[in-house]
């Protein structure tokens, strides 16, 4: 089968580029052909393809007025992508199209060629950008739902962009053209990596029998486990509002004898190092390679997840429970369909320092109890998120939509 695979990024960025990667390693080690639709970025992998890509705009440049507007528009709706992609059409002649994240870069606007050629289209949904005009359903510090009805004028009213009116207006236009232009109907199905995000697509009108909720893969023969009891605790993300890293900072102040490493870069950096000041247990390590990342999961005992916002299926939470160390993650969205408390890792109420504290503390006082939840939750993945039963799932349901 020839696959189209459609994603903003042709490198390395966050768990809609590891999935993304991932599943194309498993198309082709079964004999499909894929070819990548992407933005001509500077830190690109090579592609075959890569004269087709459209370029890379970076959306936070401004550029005067008349130029800002143009770019707005683009970002709503590109021409450039929907040329692009019919190009890749003509030249490559795929059986079937597999969109990952598009919005306000290649935008759905591929969706045209696609259907005028007649070529199937699957979307995993790794966000809620089908939905909110944030692509968190998360503003003002809490979960959010105001939007459902249709009414986007929300997110200009809660600065749902980056905190100002322009980016915020521009997207609450965004999800009102995508509306008129029937982005929803437009897709024979889509892939949901949380029964929770399912849910959330079909309450704000997705069509239920377009929404398949299928667990992301893990391939644990590239993650070797720890063997032994670690030291510590570790988060490692974005530092953003959303993920609540203050949250764990908090909860370090109750464990004074227990350092806690932070792995990650993001825009509330130089507030949490702030917030951190004076607490020598504290460290930040900044962003890391991969292979460093890996190795500070390994070493920690333990590994906070505290996530304010519905969290769909994390690969933070993945990557650790790969690594056979315990989870401590917040209770929202869909990271309980990974964590089951008690047995693998532990659930606390989102945003809430003192019950982190508590559950990591119980756990770095017992680092023999840590260990065994870890190789539960190992032990998990080998069942459930077996990449060979992924991939006949995703093949399975390629061949459905191509004889529908």
């Amino acid at each position: 089968m020839r696959v189209l695979m459609i994603h903003t990024f042709h490198h390395p960025r966050g768990g809609d580029s590891t999935y993304t990667r991932s599943l194309t390693g498993l198309l082709e080690n079964a004999g499909h052909t894929v070819a990548h639709l992407a933005m001509r970025h500077p830190d690109n992998e090579p592609s075959t393809w890569e004269a087709r890509f459209p370029a890379w705009v970076d959306l936070r440049q401004s550029r005067g007025r008349l130029a800002n507007a143009a770019q707005a528009m683009r970002m709503v709706w590109s021409r450039e992508a929907a040329e692009s992609c019919a190009a890749l059409i003509a030249d490559f002649k795929p059986d079937v199209a597999h969109l990952q994240h598009v919005h306000r870069h290649l935008t759905p606007s591929v969706l045209d060629p696609l259907n005028a050629a007649g070529v199937p289209v699957v979307w995993t949904v790794h966000d809620y950008e089908l939905i909110c005009p944030s692509g968190h359903l998360f503003t003002a510090g809490a979960p959010c739902e105001r939007c459902r009805n249709g009414d986007y004028r929300n997110a200009i009213r809660q600065r749902c962009k980056w905190g100002a009116l322009l980016p915020s207006a521009a997207v609450a236009l965004e999800q009102t053209i995508h509306r008129k232009k029937n982005v929803w109907g437009r897709v024979d199905r889509f892939l949901c990596p949380s029964r929770f995000l399912a849910g959330r697509l079909e309450a704000f009108g997705v069509p239920a029998d377009r929404i398949t909720p299928l667990n992301n893969p893990l391939d644990l023969t590239v993650h070797p486990p720890a063997t032994a009891p670690g030291q510590g605790w570790l988060y490692a993300g974005r530092l953003a509002e959303e993920k609540g890293v203050e949250i764990v900072i908090e909860a370090a102040r109750q464990l004074p004898t227990h350092p806690l490493r932070i792995c990650g870069d993001g825009p509330i950096a130089a507030d949490l190092r702030r917030q951190a000041a004076g607490m020598s247990h504290v460290s930040f390590l900044g962003h890391l390679p991969t292979d460093q990342l890996a190795g500070e999961i390994r070493r920690a005992a333990v590994i906070a997840v505290p996530s304010r916002w519905y969290e769909n299926f994390p690969y933070a939470v993945l990557e650790a429970q790969a690594a056979s160390r315990a989870v401590v993650a917040s209770a929202i969205g869909g990271i309980p369909e990974q964590i089951e408390s008690g047995v693998n890792g532990l659930l606390v109420p989102p945003s809430d320092p003192a019950a982190m504290a508590a559950a990591v503390g119980s756990l770095l006082a017992d680092p023999d109890a840590a260990l065994r939840m870890g190789r539960a939750a190992r032990q998990r993945i080998a069942e459930r998120l077996n990449p060979a039963d992924h991939l006949a799932t995703v093949e399975s349901i390629y061949r459905e939509v191509c004889a529908r």
